[in-house]
């Protein structure tokens, strides 16, 4: 009976209410965490939204009794199980393709929303009703606390200049490319547009989403924090990747990235792009790595070719398209810790 409830047939929702923003929300044995996620949404001041969780587990789990109480508690919520084949990418799917409304925000079960964020998307949702998809800034929560990012401006990208910006790892790059700070037209998910895996990529499979989404249309970056990206000690698919997994996994995300570029001129070719970015990530890798391996990344930074991407990449930084508004102020959380 709790799972007739939970998973209601799509024929019931035939003439209901279209939602404005569907919460699609993949779970997979976090009962505590998802709890977190949900109590974000029903908090918001945005009321015109679902909420379609896809458990991951299925209705044999612990957490789906859970899951089937929220949809109880709340005719918004709808509970289903994922068919597809079990992972991160295809409950994701399972998840947005279950969704009703006219936009999806993506949401994971360790990351949960600011107070005031759907308002927030749903503002400059009907403001630019053609975007392929929207992203925000998050603030990071880590062990020792709560690194916030405000900013409170927002731009306009095209496809091509999203999709320079990516390989460049320019604004993009400072925005963080995380499924839940995404809202995507629905209409982009109906083409076809999905979670994907290509070649060697599992811990990538977030940017190479970003790449589709930018082939797609027009993006609105919202330079503020919207979500809390849960980025402390616990399991997930980007914490598992080892250093050189994530520097192949690179490779081939700049590959793809570099083939679907209509203007080249003057970019550095892949392979320099992810020397540039070795060097980057020094600093995270210093004490994790063999020192060998550090004084290699160390000394990319002496050829001029990665010098020259360097620098493009922050130029990438400071000059994101003009901002088209600012935001007004928004309710945030004041403590610095969790």
């Amino acid at each position: 009976m709790d799972q007739l409830h939970a998973e209601r047939s799509d024929s019931s929702h035939s003439s209901e209410h279209r939602p404005f923003i569907s919460v699609a929300l993949p779970t997979f044995r976090r009962p505590e965490m998802v709890c977190r996620a949900i109590d974000s949404v029903l908090q918001q001041n945005h009321c015109d939204w679902e909420m379609v969780i896809s458990d991951d587990e299925g209705s044999e789990g612990a957490t789906w009794s859970i899951l089937s109480e929220h949809a109880r508690s709340d005719r918004r919520i709808r509970v289903i199980e994922n068919h597809r084949g079990r992972g991160q990418v295809e409950n994701t799917n399972n998840a947005m393709l279950a969704c009703r409304g006219h936009w999806i925000k993506v949401l994971h079960d360790d990351d949960w929303l600011t107070p005031g964020s759907l308002a927030t998307f749903a503002r400059l949702a009907s403001t630019h009703p053609a975007a392929a998809f929207m992203t925000s800034t998050s603030h990071v929560v880590q062990d020792s606390g709560i690194k916030y990012r405000r900013g409170r401006q927002v731009y306009l990208y095209s496809s091509q200049q999203c999709l320079t910006d990516l390989y460049l790892a320019g604004k993009t790059r400072l925005l963080g490319i995380v499924p839940s700070t995404l809202l995507i037209n629905s209409k982009v998910i109906q083409a076809g547009c999905l979670m994907r895996n290509y070649k060697s990529i599992s811990w990538g499979v977030d940017q190479l989403f970003f790449l589709d989404l930018a082939c797609q249309g027009d993006m609105v970056a919202i330079d503020d924090g919207l979500v809390f990206y849960d980025a402390t000690n616990h399991a997930s698919i980007t914490a598992s990747g080892s250093f050189r997994q994530i520097d192949q996994e690179t490779i081939d995300l700049k590959h793809l990235t570099w083939s679907l570029l209509e203007d080249k001129r003057g970019l550095p070719d892949p392979e320099t792009v992810v020397r540039a970015l070795r060097v980057a990530r020094l600093r995270s890798r210093v004490l994790h790595q063999p020192v060998i391996a550090t004084i290699r990344d160390a000394f990319q930074i002496l050829r001029p070719s990665v010098l020259k991407a360097a620098n493009l990449a922050i130029r990438a930084w400071v000059r994101a398209p003009g901002a088209i508004v600012s935001l007004p102020g928004l309710a945030h959380c004041t403590s610095e810790f969790l």
